[in-house]
């Protein structure tokens, strides 16, 4: 399994990610890493081997990750009431690989983390789950969000999130 950091910072998803990751899978860290914004260029349609005309860490190190790995677990912070840009980006960045049909089949999964409890952003969740749901048909992958996990140092809040994790480790396994 290839597990992605969607954060611009290794906390919170970072260590959510970790402690799901088994010692067959990768992760990788979009954290401070040089990522271009898609051009709508449309060139990727026209060149495999190269699959993007930009030349940044999601071109020399993620596309070729994918491509490897049947199951993909994405972790984001919520901004703003929905995924974050680094997500975002990533996603206009499947371009290239859903051009070739380089993502049919594989299973992406999502994780969500934000300060406010799940209910209080269940409304913002369920659009986010929408949104995956749209762009799976699309992208002609399968989907499926995993939990939300609130952000805080809270005792009851780390028992929760540490039994979710235990969850979806055993969820991943089956």
């Amino acid at each position: 399994m290839l597990l992605i950091n969607c954060s611009n910072r290794e906390v919170n998803c970072y260590k959510i990610l970790n402690d799901i990751k088994s010692d067959s899978d990768k992760l990788i860290s979009l954290a401070n890493k040089k990522m271009d914004f898609c051009l709508g260029c449309e060139r990727c349609q026209d060149n495999l081997e190269r699959h993007c005309v930009l030349n940044d860490f999601i071109t020399n190190n993620v596309y070729e990750e994918i491509i490897k790995a049947n199951d993909i677990l994405l972790a984001s912070p919520m901004y703003m009431s929905n995924i974050n840009g680094i997500l975002k980006n990533l996603i206009d960045r499947f371009n290239p690989l859903y051009n070739h049909e380089l993502l049919k089949g594989k299973k992406f999964y999502l994780i969500l983390t934000g300060y406010a409890t799940k209910e209080d952003n269940e409304e913002e969740i369920n659009g986010i789950i929408e949104y995956f749901k749209g762009i799976s048909e699309w992208l002609y992958i399968e989907f499926e969000f995993l939990d939300y996990f609130r952000e805080s140092n809270d005792q009851n809040t780390r028992e929760e999130n540490d039994k979710k994790i235990k969850f979806i480790k055993e969820k991943l396994k089956s």
